[in-house]
């Protein structure tokens, strides 16, 4: 209400008639909606703080405004009020452009993450810094009436599971950690459906899984951990595990392909000949046991071609875990995420970056190795290379997740970017962030 009552006064009223009938609702076609009015008031104040000469308050007015706004839709319209990036970059100081650039990142998230939509629709709860998760989503639903719940199910995997598992990969992969979060599912829920069996239950329960898993696996792929995923690996073939989960870790491994892809592309190209060497071991391995998945056990032959993947003797559940215990890689000194990604040379980020986009994988890359290329480029005299490289890994981030580009810009910062790229480059640089759509 304070902030209700904050528009009405800047419109010379004191009450909600004259604020709707006042100039300051006047700058876009007529609203009923208290939002939208207020929405037009911030932006006939940006419209007329931006006229003209802008002075260092005005500045910061404009600032405070657009970083202060919750709304994805209120804060795109205030951008295009400020006439998207270009103007941004024209009216404020460049460090300004960072905070901006984090708050689009922020309600962009808000509004396109599939498991926040879930959230709202089931349980109209929008403190993103405190959210529930996606197991009180479930177990919201199992409190429906039946006859209700056949048909939001079928839509759930028809039209939401794809999205949601790519949101949640994306999430991870970009450490979003509220996002991360609000994507847990608890073990007592997914019992909880395999006692009560609702419609099309297993594939309920192994969409569940297969977000639980796919939050795992990136967040060990964003810190090259790579020793706890061959316990996913054993999993595929642990009796003591159920087909359903086993299956959920086959397919979770199968979807985030491009994922194990760009990360091992990462460590193989600029890491040690003894990082190299732990990667590909991994991948055989990991092909081994997609290869060779069972769809039921016993498997001695899937069992024993992960075995000999590793370097290993023998086709047993022990002999597996022997063989992984006994790996020769030391995965804390050779896989370290800075003794890896502690590089300034530009011509190795060009590269790595123009050969993972040209696989497809450059935006399935972390938000880590993102950066950490496009400062490399940066870093130094900035030629068109550079330029062109900087642009590839922002376009790559739009392209696959519209906030991380946001996100990419303000950790990277303006003032850097700004400075370091020009003449053409800039211009796609300037097109590349211009306004969210």
């Amino acid at each position: 209400m304070e902030t209700v009552k904050h528009h009405v006064d800047r419109s010379g009223n004191t009450n909600l008639r004259g604020f709707f009938n006042s100039d300051a609702v006047d700058f876009d076609p007529p609203s009923l909606s208290l939002r939208g009015n207020i929405t037009k008031a911030k932006a006939k104040v940006v419209y007329d703080l931006k006229s003209g000469f802008t002075s260092d308050s005005e500045e910061d007015e404009i600032r405070d405004l657009l970083i202060s706004s919750e709304n994805s839709y209120e804060l795109i319209r205030l951008v295009g009020v400020m006439e998207g990036w270009e103007g941004l970059d024209d009216e404020l100081t460049e460090s300004y452009l960072d905070q901006i650039g984090s708050q689009l990142a922020r309600v962009l998230d808000q509004r396109d993450y599939g498991v926040y939509k879930l959230i709202r629709r089931y349980l109209n709860i929008l403190d993103y810094n405190a959210c529930p998760n996606l197991g009180d989503c479930f177990m919201r639903l199992l409190g429906w009436p039946v006859k209700f719940q056949k048909n939001e199910f079928d839509d759930l995997l028809q039209n939401h599971k794809v999205n949601i598992l790519k949101g949640v990969a994306s999430a991870t992969m970009r450490e979003r950690k509220n996002m991360v979060d609000a994507a847990r599912i608890p073990a007592v829920v997914i019992d909880q459906y395999r006692s009560v069996m609702p419609h099309r239950a297993d594939d309920l329960v192994a969409w569940m899984l297969e977000v639980n898993y796919t939050t795992r696996i990136c967040d060990m792929l964003v810190r090259f951990d790579y020793l706890p995923l061959y316990d996913v690996i054993k999993e595929m073939v642990d009796p003591t595990f159920s087909d359903i989960e086993r299956k959920a870790a086959r397919d979770t491994c199968d979807n985030l392909s491009l994922e194990f892809a760009a990360t091992a592309k990462t460590i193989d190209f600029l890491g040690s000949n003894e990082a190299k060497s732990t990667i590909n071991r991994f991948t055989r391995t990991l092909n081994a046991a997609l290869i060779n998945f069972p769809p039921t056990l016993p498997a001695a032959t899937a069992v024993g071609a992960i075995v000999t993947a590793l370097g290993g003797v023998g086709d047993t559940l022990a002999a597996l875990q022997t063989t992984i215990t006994n790996l020769p890689d030391k995965f804390g000194d050779i896989l370290d995420l800075s003794n890896i990604l502690d590089t300034t040379d530009d011509d190795n980020s060009r590269t790595l970056a123009s050969e993972l986009n040209s696989q497809g994988w450059l935006g399935n890359t972390s938000f880590t190795v993102k950066v950490k290329l496009v400062n490399a480029m940066l870093a130094g005299s900035t030629g068109d290379d550079d330029e062109i490289g900087i642009n590839r890994v922002m376009e790559a981030a739009k392209a696959h997740d519209q906030a991380e580009l946001y996100q990419l810009a303000a950790a990277a910062t303006w003032d850097m970017l700004y400075s370091s790229v020009d003449g053409d480059e800039y211009d796609s640089l300037l097109n590349i962030l211009q306004q969210p759509v």
